[in-house]
């Protein structure tokens, strides 16, 4: 979409790196706990922005992103289910396939 946060014009960046003003922005508590002053804040914030993501992880993100699943480990994924009262991750794709036949247990005599 863009080349790095702060040139995309939805986004908070510029209020929590830069500390410029924003009318629809809140401090959050996460925010709050990258420093004791809005300087330390800020720092810790674009220390946040530079180094890439794992590609793994972006692709999971976008998955989960796209098909509404939830994203974590299987016990997260439990605690979603429970309180959002439906199904939180995608379903095998296709067909479920046929449980393989022992020929032994076959009885062609029937």
């Amino acid at each position: 979409m863009v080349g790095h946060p702060r040139e995309y014009h939805w986004s908070s960046y510029s209020v929590h790196a830069a500390g410029v003003s924003g009318a629809v922005t809140s401090i959050h508590a996460l925010y709050r706990s990258l420093g004791k002053t809005a300087i330390e804040r800020q720092r810790a914030y674009r220390a946040l922005f530079r180094s890439a993501l794992d590609t793994c992880f972006v692709e999971a993100l976008r998955a989960a992103t796209n098909g509404g699943w939830a994203l974590g480990n299987d016990r997260f994924k439990q605690r979603v289910a429970k309180a959002l009262e439906r199904r939180v991750v995608q379903l095998p794709r296709g067909r479920p396939r046929k449980a393989a036949v022992d020929p032994r247990q076959l009885n062609l005599l029937d």
